[in-house]
């Protein structure tokens, strides 16, 4: 009797398993997952952070990040499960440091992408960074920021050798000063709208073109000899519904700058030794 009984009970707890078991995290589940709270960046140190926020229903928990603009590895945090509140912490940084971060789905996409400073010394402490108003973050991927924004070309050109390149919204700018064109890298605003960032514009005597958003990395490079061009338009800092990210790439020895939305032309020239800076921002395909 004592075995009949033990053997019921198994059984029972057996079938009961899969109803309090998770769910799982399927490709078609992980789309329909929206952030509706943050991401926020607390307990920001010189050397770690937290990155805290709330989805809509369980998600992946997995956040990458490295040095904003640098072509290192990235770091990786991560959390077994998927529940709708998250957090992770971000440690191993180097004080005094623009970082980028990117919150991944279980499949490896991106669903929202934004930057912080770390604190200036290895102790100190830096303010909370509320990620969803900043103008390092833009909203949760699926958000449509672009109000009534025009969309305008960005413009790409090359000199003779293809050795340099001029991006500009100007298209009787295209085939000047050498320069001949070749279409489209994508679409930008040309007014800013509401999580839309500027994209500076900086060139050298040599020719090199610099797209950026950053105001330090501005002043950085017109310390060594860049003229500022000033505002080309108007962008995403992070990937949000309908756009595509711009990829940034320098060549071996810093002369000459390259960006692009086709990510076959990207692994091109990163095949030929060109070195991969992350993103100038995320831009549209079509307007």
């Amino acid at each position: 009797m004592k075995r009949t009984l033990t053997l019921l009970g198994l059984s029972l707890a057996l079938a009961a398993a899969p109803l309090f078991a998770q769910k799982p995290m399927d490709q078609a589940n992980e789309k329909a997952v929206h952030i509706t709270q943050g991401p926020s960046i607390t307990n920001i140190t010189g050397n770690s952070a937290t990155i805290n926020w709330t989805t809509n229903s369980a998600g992946a928990n997995r956040v990458q990040y490295r040095v904003a603009g640098s072509n290192s590895a990235w770091k990786s945090a991560y959390h077994s499960g998927g529940g709708t509140s998250h957090s992770l912490q971000l440690t191993g940084l180097e004080p005094g440091k623009t970082y980028e971060w990117q919150i991944l789905t279980q499949d490896g996409d991106v669903r929202t992408a934004g930057q912080f400073q770390s604190a200036s010394t290895a102790n100190g402490t830096a303010p909370d960074v509320n990620a969803s108003n900043a103008s390092a973050a833009s909203p949760a991927q699926g958000s449509d920021t672009t109000g009534n924004g025009a969309k305008v070309p960005l413009y790409r050109s090359s000199n003779s050798n293809g050795s340099l390149h001029l991006y500009t919204t100007n298209a009787g700018e295209q085939n000047s000063n050498g320069f001949h064109a070749e279409g489209n890298a994508g679409y930008i605003l040309s007014s800013q709208t509401s999580g839309a960032v500027p994209l500076y514009r900086l060139s050298n005597a040599s020719g090199d073109t610099v797209l950026t958003l950053d105001p330090n990395e501005k002043t950085n490079m017109q310390a060594h000899g860049y003229s500022d061009g000033g505002i080309v338009g108007y962008v995403e800092s992070s990937a949000v519904s309908g756009t595509q990210p711009l990829y940034r790439m320098v060549n071996g020895n810093g002369s000459a700058h390259f960006f692009t939305t086709s990510a076959s032309e990207h692994q091109q020239f990163l095949s030929q030794g060109w070195k991969d800076e992350g993103t100038a921002g995320y831009i549209w395909p079509q307007q």
